[in-house]
């Protein structure tokens, strides 16, 4: 009697415990963990969900991203019950890749964009995240603030979120320290671009076999020392960096712009330019490096002297003569994005917050493995610098960290100030912003227009912008192509887009 009691005894506790088990089942989520109010979250039973997630990169695949990896996916797997496979991708073919993984099925969850948001979102190759956003990455939206947040919205649907680094910008003139403190000159006498000559004479009259302004790689000093907000590309305007007003114009027929491609042909005659910064491939910087020139123009942020002086290997020191002002442009220039393929987009955007708010996240994804790829500086918390016996050619993982998530969270690379990351925040927070900073212009209904514009602007705007040619004589060329092409198309619908959004945003 008893033996036969014994086994009902375990015929119950067998069903009691399937029982459990199948409840338990009920309530699974595809990789759903419970998360308490600070994010953090015990792992559930379900396989982690993997995050692809891709980026360019400048440099070669680093030979310990494995490392790395590993140690986020420990951090990421206990919090939201996801790791992450990073997918490098050379610059080069980046966009090509990134196509073709989407068209062939390819798993990518989340990639990164550099200066093509809009057309990532025309194409629909992006997750409209703006419904999900709240629920799985309040972290962003916070860390962001409303008017950055909004400035990826596209007829009101978030679809990106940018990085948080320089989103605003300043512009003006780089130049190497010893030539500034040699010949003892004054940046306070400048104060317009006019006044860069002042500073390229006493260059010239010094260093005759220098050149003072190097902006080389085919590039133009007007497409880094910008006076206006271009709306998505130059073709229609707003001028004075759309602090004024909402008239789109064009810019290459105003007097400002005749002005200073002026001024440019007069210094490129003085012998202050570069004489092929407009087709030669040479870095700018490289230029600088070999001692040809004395400096450059560009846009700025705060920390950029230092920045610029660990790439050309020379103390640099800036004068600025536009204002910091963030548009649409600078914002969105360094965008990240959840794939319209991904299989999961919360558990993607899940992982995204995480490079927002987590510090040993963002760090890792930057910097590597403390006592690897980096130290901290003696007596610092903040403050990193390599190991002893490695260097930035050596290194064994690097990566930049205003491409990834908030840079604010970032160690700091000894050499630059320590609270450079403090003093962007205050530049962002305080930076003026273009009456149109929101707006996205969608160019598919003059994007015929658009091709034939810019294959004038491929033509001319190179020579112009260096200083080459005869402004008298091409400058009219230049535009009357331009109207040719249907630029005056391009700059009423972009009119028409922006009143429109003008008045939607006003209604709310």
């Amino acid at each position: 009697m008893k033996k036969k009691m014994g086994w009902t005894s375990l015929l119950l506790a067998l069903i009691l415990t399937l029982s459990a088990c199948s409840g338990s089942g009920s309530n699974k989520d595809n990789g759903a963990v419970n998360s308490d109010s600070n994010g953090e979250s015990s792992e559930g039973s379900e396989k982690p969900y993997e995050v692809v997630y891709a980026y360019p990169t400048f440099d070669n695949v680093p030979v310990d991203i494995q490392l790395v990896q590993d140690e986020i996916n420990e951090i990421s797997k206990a919090k939201i019950n996801v790791t992450v496979k990073l997918m490098p991708i050379s610059n080069s073919a980046y966009g090509n890749q990134i196509n073709l993984m989407m068209s062939s099925g390819e798993k990518m969850d989340m990639f990164a964009m550099l200066g093509n948001y809009n057309t990532q979102v025309s194409k629909g190759m992006l997750h409209p995240i703006g419904d999900i956003m709240e629920e799985n990455a309040q972290g962003i939206i916070d860390a962001l603030g409303p008017d950055y947040y909004n400035a990826t919205k596209v007829d009101g649907v978030s679809f990106g979120v940018p990085s948080i680094r320089d989103l605003a910008q300043d512009y003006g003139f780089v130049m190497r320290k010893d030539l500034a403190d040699k010949y003892s000159i004054d940046f306070s006498q400048i104060k317009t671009f006019d006044d860069y000559g002042k500073l390229f004479q006493v260059l010239k009259s010094n260093e005759p076999d220098m050149v003072s302004a190097a902006n080389a790689s085919g590039g133009s000093i007007l497409g880094t020392y910008r006076t206006y907000d271009q709306l998505g590309n130059e073709l229609g305007v707003l001028l004075n960096n759309g602090l004024d007003d909402l008239k789109v114009v064009n810019w290459f027929a105003s007097d400002e712009y005749e002005n200073m491609v002026r001024k440019l042909r007069e210094w490129y005659l003085d012998g202050y330019l570069l004489k092929d910064a407009a087709t030669t491939p040479e870095s700018t910087q490289a230029v600088l490096k070999s001692g040809k020139a004395a400096g450059y123009f560009s846009q700025m942020k705060p920390g950029f002297e230092s920045q610029e002086g660990r790439i050309v290997g020379q103390d640099m020191v800036a004068v600025r003569t536009v204002s910091p002002v963030a548009k649409t442009d600078t914002v969105t220039n360094v965008a990240l994005g959840v794939s319209a393929k991904s299989e999961n987009p919360e558990k993607t955007l899940q992982f995204l917050n995480l490079m927002y708010t987590d510090k040993e996240i963002v760090n890792l994804i930057d910097w590597g493995i403390e006592g690897k790829h980096y130290v901290k500086a003696d007596g610092q918390d903040i403050v990193i610098r390599y190991p002893e016996g490695v260097t930035g050619d050596n290194v064994s993982y690097k990566n930049y960290g205003w491409m990834h998530g908030n840079q604010f969270l970032s160690y700091v690379f000894e050499g630059d100030e320590p609270d450079v990351y403090v003093n962007m925040d205050t530049f962002n927070k305080s930076a003026s912003k273009s009456k149109a900073l929101g707006f996205t212009f969608n160019g598919d209904p003059v994007k015929n227009e658009i091709a034939a514009s810019n294959a004038v602007l491929d033509q001319y705007k190179r020579v112009l912008e260096s200083g080459a040619v005869d402004v008298d004589k091409v400058l009219p060329e230049f535009l009357k192509k331009l109207t040719g092409a249907g630029i005056d198309k391009i700059i009423a619908e972009k009119q028409n887009q922006l009143d429109k959004w003008a008045a939607s945003n006003s209604a709310e």
